[in-house]
Formats: C-alpha cells, structure tokens, sequence
C-alpha cells in the first residue's frame, strides 16, 4: 500500500504537468507553408526577337505584369542593326522590392539574315539565362537546372574568312496598281545600297527611285493626268574618333518634280560629339554635330529667285537628347542651318517626345516638332493650278511646319497577362509596346 509520501509525490507530478499540458494545447499551430509565387517580369521591348505570345509560350516560370510597379524584375530591350546586317540586342535587368539593386546588363547578336522564328528562339534563351540569377534567390529556384550544350568541334578553330570584307548589299523593288471606273493609279519604286561597318569606319551609300502615275476623269469627261518622279542617292564616309568623337562626310543628291529640282549634288563634312560614350547609346545618348559643305542646283523652272542654276553652301548645328529608362522614353532635339551667301535663308527646328508612366497604369506619351522655314530656295516662278495644289503635285511657300500627338490611356485589372490565346485574330501580343 502506498505511503503518504509516495501518494503526495504523484500529486505534485500531476499539478506540475497540468500547465504544461495546457500550453502545447493552447500554442498555435505551425502555418501552413505559402504556395511558391512565381517571379514577377516587366518587359519592355523596342527590340527584335519581341515576340509575346511565343514568349509566353516559351518562357513559362515567371509571371508576366502590365505595370512595373507590380513587378520584381524591370527588363529594358533595345536593339541597333550591325555592320554585318545583323541585330544587336542589349537587355538591361533592373531589380525591384527585394532585388533593389541587383541589377544587369546582358548583349548578344543576331547574324544576317536571320528569321524571325531564330531571332525570337534567341531572345527567349538569352532572357532566360538573365533571370537565372534572380529565379535562384526565390524559394521556386529549387527547380531551377543548367545545361550545357558544347559545339563539337574538330581541331583548332581556324580564323573566319570574309571574302565580302565587311560589305554588304541590298536590291528591292515594287510596283503597285488601282483602278476603278473615274481614276485609275500606278507606282514603282526601286533601291540598291550598300554599306560596311568596323569598329573604326563606316560607310553607307544609298540610292533609290520612284514615279507616280495618276489619271482622273471628270464630270464633263475631260481627264486630268499626274505624273511624279523622285530619285535620291546618299552616302555616308564616318571615321570614329573615339569613345565620344566621330568625324566624316555625307553627299548625295536628288531630282523631285514636286520640289523643282532637276539635279542636286551635296558633300558636307561633318563633326560629331556624344557626351555619353557611343557604347551606351541604346540608353542614353547626348549629341551635338556640325557639319559645313556645298550645294549644287540645277532647277525644272526659273525659281522665285529668278535662278535656273546656282552652287551654294550652307551649314547646319544639331544638338539632341534621348533616353530610354525605366519610366519610360523621352528624346528632345534643335536644329539651325542656312545658306552660307545669306543668312536669311534659313531654317530653325524644335522637337520633342516623351512616353511616361506617370501613376499606375497612367500612361501620356506625346511627340511634337516645330520648323521656322526661311530657305525654300527651289520654288518656282507663278502660281500652282488647283489639281497642283490640291494633288500636292507642287511644292507650295510656307513660313512653318509643325506636327504634334498627344495620347492618354489608363489601364486597370488584373496585373498578370500570362495567357495565349490565338483563337480568332490572335492573342494580345502587344501589351507592353508604349512609344
């Protein structure tokens, strides 16, 4: 039979384990784990390679948002044409809420002549390689796996041989027809170039024609016929000068029923200074250039000059500024030249343009541009018959030109656009286009 000092031992176990007990049963229980979210992408493309559904449908870890601000990585793709007639395509990541600061830079090119199909596939893997880094600080990088495919290759690598030496060239043509019972219309246009690109020089050199045939049938029956040609050459001789200097010489020339000239011949050497390095030009870029040279006209008509020919030299000072970040796009820019025998003859330009993300789905972009024209040396003698003017078959005098757009849009809902959808016209490919 047990004692009272074994019987009072058992009751001190029992009082001391009661708050034990009812602590683990008063404790809350463990939360449940949150479902991995995926990483969030803000992509904008003004490069080649955009391909939104394809990239939807290739690119299948991240969720793909309509605002910036809802995102956790920020990618900037632009794109300039090499000199081998490829792409260049520079991808700027930007790390947003926990990644701030994790930020980076990835380029790749694209070969000559490269479809669609390859510039696209191309764009996906190497986007792809870019969010690696950001994809494993998240707990959905447990899913992540590199591979590595080696090109097989036979012995050293020989040296490419370019039998072209860095030229490339280009022919097109087209024609287009309409008729209908009171007018009928024709064109053809045709273009030949060529141009080479080192890391030292470049040198473009450009020509291309076209002419315009229309006939319209009136009322009484008479038949009023228009006709229109134009051809242009240019050319374009830059030797780089370093990170921010560059120098060189444009020429060319031009015939234009419309502008009363017969013949024209330029060649104005150039200087040009980029305040930002040139390798930073996708993004940014501050350029002033001055460029003095010389003239040569020989007009269809006596001008309001009384000039049938005449050799004149003129200059012209350009400064510019554009730069594509993550708030958006905006680019502004003057211009002034004149003729070097009076200065009265002359032209000054503005320009401007923005495309800004002001709130949350707020967006206004805007593009304007404005001309004081004072150096309308090529118009002719006497008055233009109304079908000249009205078919602007005829250069007309003008003191001004301007031009200017405005848009505002808002857009709200739902913050993801993962979804392809190509049933009758295609999915929504364009939602992150805003310039």
């Amino acid at each position: 039979m047990p004692s009272a000092r074994h019987i009072l031992f058992a009751c001190t176990l029992v009082f001391a384990a009661v708050p034990l007990l009812s602590q683990q049963a008063a404790a809350p229980k463990p939360a449940a784990a949150k479902p991995t979210e995926q990483l969030r992408l803000f992509l904008d493309c003004a490069s080649s390679g955009c391909d939104f559904d394809f990239l939807r449908t290739e690119l299948t870890w991240v969720s793909y948002v309509r605002d910036r601000t809802d995102a956790q990585v920020h990618v900037i793709s632009t794109s300039l044409g090499t000199g081998s007639g490829g792409q260049e395509v520079t991808f700027k990541l930007l790390g947003l809420r926990e990644f701030d600061g994790v930020d980076d830079e990835l380029r790749y090119t694209t070969p000559q002549g490269a479809s669609s199909d390859e510039q696209r596939r191309e764009f996906v893997r190497v986007l792809k390689l870019g969010l690696a880094r950001y994809l494993l600080r998240t707990a959905d990088g447990r899913n992540l796996v590199l591979t590595y495919q080696p090109q097989a290759t036979a012995g050293a690598v020989a040296p490419l041989h370019d039998p072209w030496n860095f030229w490339i060239f280009s022919v097109g043509a087209n024609a287009r027809a309409r008729g209908e019972t009171q007018s009928k219309s024709s064109s053809w246009s045709a273009n030949v170039s060529a141009r080479r690109t080192t890391e030292r020089w470049k040198v473009n050199v450009g020509f291309s024609g076209s002419a315009d045939r229309d006939s319209y049938i009136f009322e009484d029956g008479s038949e009023y016929q228009a006709k229109t040609n134009d051809w242009h050459g240019s050319g374009l001789v830059v030797r780089s000068l370093g990170p921010h200097f560059s120098a060189g010489a444009s020429f060319g020339g031009f015939s234009s029923t419309q502008e009363n000239v017969d013949v024209n011949f330029r060649f104005t050497p150039t200087v040009e200074y980029d305040f930002f390095e040139y390798a930073e030009f996708t993004r940014r870029r501050l350029i002033a250039s001055y460029g003095i040279g010389v003239n040569r006209y020989s007009y269809t008509e006596r001008t309001v000059y009384d000039k049938l020919e005449e050799t004149i030299g003129s200059q012209s000072l350009s400064f510019s500024y554009a730069a594509r970040a993550p708030w958006g796009n905006a680019n502004v820019g003057a211009s002034a030249s004149n003729y070097l025998d009076d200065a009265q003859k002359n032209r000054m330009s503005i320009f401007g343009g923005m495309s800004v993300r002001l709130v949350k789905g707020l967006q206004l972009s805007y593009n304007v541009s404005y001309s004081r024209v004072r150096d309308q040396i090529a118009l002719p003698k006497g008055d233009a018959t109304d079908e000249e003017v009205l078919l602007r078959l005829r250069q007309q005098a003008t003191s001004y030109r301007a031009n200017g757009f405005l848009s505002l849009s808002y857009t709200f809902g739902s913050v993801f656009n993962n979804v392809v959808n190509p049933r009758m016209g295609g999915g929504g490919g364009g939602d992150f286009f805003f310039f």
